[in-house]
């Protein structure tokens, strides 16, 4: 809130649940872009985001060698200024 004051801003903690089937490589990149979360954590606040990768979703290898290799820098810059990062294991029968 625009209203909040500077300790209603700190103190909090965000945890983000992603299984997006395969657009988890682009919301990644898209957050490190927007910068959004870094801004949150240095509000001093706490962001965790459990991920489950689909990288057997993207059937085309140049796609997924593609979209991977743009995700490690957009991964790294948001555990660089502190998001923690957790997996979910998929299981398919």
């Amino acid at each position: 809130k625009p209203e909040a004051t500077e300790s209603d801003k700190r103190g909090g903690t965000l945890i983000v649940k992603m299984d997006v089937e395969g657009a988890e490589y682009l919301v990644i990149k898209e957050l490190a872009k927007s910068n959004i979360l870094c801004d949150y954590i240095k509000m001093g606040n706490k962001v965790v985001l459990i991920v489950e990768m689909h990288h057997n979703s993207i059937t085309d290898p140049k796609e997924r060698l593609r979209l991977h290799n743009n995700f490690r820098p957009a991964k790294k810059q948001l555990e660089d200024c502190g998001v923690e990062f957790g997996k979910l294991h998929a299981y398919w029968s």
